[in-house]
């Protein structure tokens, strides 16, 4: 009996002993860094299967890494701590692994260490999954962007598969967020120059925004482009918040369903995978304490660091499991592809989930880490996606439209003080975009840029004009004659061109010359030096021909040396003469000359009845390319204009120089306005470079005003809209439509009607006009000074036959006289 009572007792003291043991049980986990808020939240949310104390590793300022060794592993010691968990340290997981102390740690960790439990994949896995996606999707060209060395390792691994090629972007932080958003931007105008359509996003949320958001600025984000981000823990949720209306897909792969919810997760979602690994940690030390507490005190550690190698449970990110090395192993990273969403109503199906913030979200598939094919790595789900119902996205709604004032496009009315709205407004753009408006049911208001410009990118990468106001959100869309290049491409969208238009030369029309002596003009000055020397010639000749000749008649009077001239002359001139070559050679040389004035004075009379009755321009430019090869008629265009960065970074020889010339040699050439080139060309001795649709205008406007070719450098004139509008391709088609039915043909006819002014380089019937005073004035002046001669010569020879007649008279007394006086002397002397 007393044996009994002994064993009894014996045993009941055994049993409370391995009670009491039990109860005493504490674990001691070990916190590395800051985390011990969130794992002391959790612990109080979640806790575990034992009791547990937190105890948070800390070194006080270690003077060398091996000092903070030595500092760890005295507080391990010391604190006999079972378990450590937090993110990776280098200098506790190498006293940790000494000591045969599991470290759970929750990032990345270079060193392959027996007792560290790395939760979170390593990089080379995300690196491997990326690199298996790319190959799948069959992608030639990817761009990467990256704001840290984990970018570099990804980079590393893309460029291995050589048939693809890779366009690296490092995204630079800084406290400047403009310029890093410029510096996004150059990056993708650069990515768009090299026709790279797929990107990788490896970057912090922060930069992802920015990348993003100058994507949508830039109309990246629409089809065909692709975007792929690196998102393990849900960080990007508040970013894509801000881009609804996209309607490209996102594809997203992380550790965790891509905005899933859970009962640890319902916190702010840049904590949430920091979250969701903490949980696992617990979830996974709460799985081997079962173990661990059969065990001796001191062995606790080991048995844990045992059952983590063998153990594979779920998590909140994923199936759980170490390999030897204790990095994660046969794990899943899942793929989900986001949608734009807007208002569009949906059902939720077996296949896709619908985020409540403006997007559709589908899980497209998972990336396997223990597969070792390609095609066993990745696998995909069938997804059922929704069809959309497309309707005009304008459709009902009133719009602004920013317009220019530019004749014959957009002008004023004259009463336009006296209307409103757009009843104040008329022409080429204003039918236009009335048109378009009918067709595809919307309604528009017209406003006029408040700067006065078309558009241009200034020193700070901002954009004014046009353009500006687009880019603003001020204006829907632009109507205007503003043509489509390169750097308007890259700040805004355009639809097909509803015009094309050239650049060409306005200037003034030269004052036509007029001058009293235009009968000369029909005939060369070398012409009438020649006629004039043959005259004189054939007048010698004939005289002579006529003194030495043998005449047929007798009685019939020769022709003296003054009588040769003026026969000559008086046959030119088809006169008559009273007297006439009588030998042979003289009437040879004589037919001879007849034959000559014949046919000169038959050419003459041709060519003075154009000269006379036709009006003429000599304009000193004839091309556009002499305005290069002259410096008096200066010559310029407007300011920060399309038609002056054509000049700018042109290639062509001649224009090139001309871009000299108007830059640098005389800058006051160019001007602020075209209403300011128009003034200066009516003023004379200027050329205006700008548009032909325009200038044609202008010379329709004002016969002043007349247009030099040949045209060049063609562009093409479209309707503006703001980067990424989706409403784009509809503004296209309405004015396809309107080209193929002939409207846009029609209004061209009305805004650039026939011109009505004489095309007075071309001389026909139809420009002809009557002979003025001013035309023939000198055959008058030519007759009085004939008259003038003749009664000169008249007066001459009347005064010399006086001088004579009285000079005989006196010979003829002298004679009388002296004869007189020997006959008195005759007398007397008798």
């Amino acid at each position: 009996m007393e044996h009994r009572i002994f064993f009894l007792l014996l045993g009941v003291i055994v049993t409370f002993c391995d009670v009491t043991s039990e109860e005493t049980f504490r674990l001691k986990i070990g916190i590395v860094g800051t985390w011990t808020p969130v794992f002391d939240e959790l612990l109080r949310t979640i806790g575990l299967s034992h009791p547990w104390r937190i105890y948070n590793i800390t070194t006080a300022k270690p003077k060398s890494q091996y000092d903070k060794m030595l500092k760890v592993k005295d507080f391990l010691t010391d604190n006999q701590i079972d378990v450590i968990l937090g993110p990776y340290d280098d200098a506790t997981g190498i006293v940790a692994d000494k000591l045969r102390v599991p470290y759970i740690c929750t990032t990345g960790s270079k060193r392959n260490l027996n007792y560290t439990f790395q939760i979170l994949p390593p990089l080379e896995d995300f690196s491997q999954a990326i690199f298996d996606m790319t190959k799948s999707y069959q992608w030639d060209k990817v761009s990467l962007f990256y704001d840290d060395l984990r970018g570099v390792y990804i980079m590393e691994q893309l460029l291995t598969n050589h048939d693809m090629m890779v366009k690296s972007w490092h995204v630079k932080g800084g406290s400047d967020i403009k310029a890093v958003e410029k510096q996004v931007r150059d990056h993708l105008v650069r990515m768009r120059q090299a026709f790279v359509q797929k990107s990788i996003i490896f970057c912090s949320k922060e930069h992802t925004e920015i990348i993003l958001d100058q994507a949508r600025s830039l109309a990246m984000l629409s089809q065909p482009s692709e975007w792929f981000f690196y998102d393990p823990g849900d960080q990007l949720v508040p970013v894509f918040k801000n881009f609804p209306d996209v309607f490209v897909n996102f594809t997203v792969f992380g550790l965790m369903e891509f905005d899933s919810r859970n009962e640890i997760a319902s916190v702010d979602d840049s904590r949430r995978l920091n979250i969701s690994l903490a949980a696992d940690s617990l979830r996974l030390l709460n799985a081997t304490l079962p173990k661990a507490v059969e065990v001796q005190r001191n062995e606790a550690a080991f048995t844990i660091a045992e059952e983590l190698r063998k153990i594979r449970i779920p998590g909140y990110t994923g199936d759980i499991e170490f390999g030897p090395n204790g990095r994660r192993y046969n794990y899943t990273i899942k793929l989900s592809e986001i949608e734009g969403l807007d208002s569009l109503q949906i059902f939720v199906t077996r296949h896709h989930d619908v985020w409540k913030r403006g997007f559709l979200l589908y899980h497209v598939g998972v990336w396997r880490s223990h597969s070792n094919s390609l095609e066993d790595k990745i696998h995909f789900e069938e997804v059922k996606r929704l069809n959309r119902n497309y309707s005009f996205p304008l459709k009902g709604r009133t719009v602004s439209v920013v317009m220019i004032l530019e004749k014959p496009f957009t002008m004023q009315k004259r009463d336009y003080m006296q209307r409103l709205g757009n009843d104040r407004f008329e022409g080429f753009a204003v039918d236009l975009i009335t048109e378009v408006a009918k067709m595809l049911d919307f309604n528009f208001e017209i406003y006029l840029v408040h700067d006065g410009k078309f558009g241009t990118k200034k020193e700070n990468g901002e954009w004014n004009g046009m353009i500006g106001e687009l880019l603003a959100g001020n204006a829907t869309m632009l109507v205007a004659p503003l043509s489509i290049n390169s750097q308007r491409e890259e700040a805004v969208d355009f639809t097909k061109p509803f015009m094309t238009r050239y650049i060409s030369v306005l200037m003034r029309v030269p004052k036509s010359e007029q001058s009293y002596f235009e009968f000369l003009n029909p005939l060369h000055h070398n012409v009438w030096y020649c006629t004039f020397g043959a005259f004189m010639m054939v007048s010698v000749i004939l005289y002579f021909l006529e003194r030495f000749g043998i005449r047929q008649n007798k009685d019939y009077p020769t022709i003296s040396f003054r009588e040769s001239f003026w026969f000559v002359f008086g046959s030119l001139l088809q006169g008559n003469t009273d007297s006439s070559p009588s030998t042979l050679p003289g009437r040879i040389l004589t037919s001879a000359w007849w034959f000559f004035a014949l046919i000169l004075i038959s050419s003459y009379t041709a060519n003075l009845a154009a000269f006379l009755t036709v009006k003429k321009i000599n304009t000193p430019i004839k091309s556009v390319t002499d305005l290069a090869s002259q410096t008096k008629i200066k010559y310029g265009t407007v300011k920060s204009s399309g038609i002056m960065f054509f000049f700018k970074n042109t290639n062509i020889e001649h224009f090139a120089k001309m871009w000299a010339q108007m830059s640098e040699v005389d800058p006051s050439s160019m001007v602020d306005s075209t209403d300011e080139g128009f003034k200066k060309v009516k003023d004379g001795n200027y050329a205006f470079f700008w548009d032909t649709t325009v200038n044609k205008y202008k010379t329709i406007e004002d016969c002043q005003f007349m247009e030099i070719g040949p045209h060049f450098d063609p562009k093409g004139f479209g309707i503006g809209v703001p980067p990424g509008a989706i409403y784009r391709e509809d503004l296209s088609m309405a004015i396809l439509k309107l080209s193929d039915t002939g409207m846009l043909h029609q209004l061209e006819n009305k805004w650039w009607p026939s011109r009505s002014c004489p095309d007075l380089s071309k001389p026909s019937a139809d420009e002809t006009s009557e002979l003025s005073i001013d035309s023939v004035a000198g055959v008058f002046f030519i007759l009085l000074g004939g008259i003038a001669l003749a009664g000169i010569v008249c007066g001459f020879e009347h005064f010399a036959k006086v001088v004579k007649k009285a000079a005989k008279t006196n010979k003829v007394e002298k004679n009388v006289n002296g004869k007189n006086s020997e006959i008195k002397e005759r007398e007397s002397f008798l």
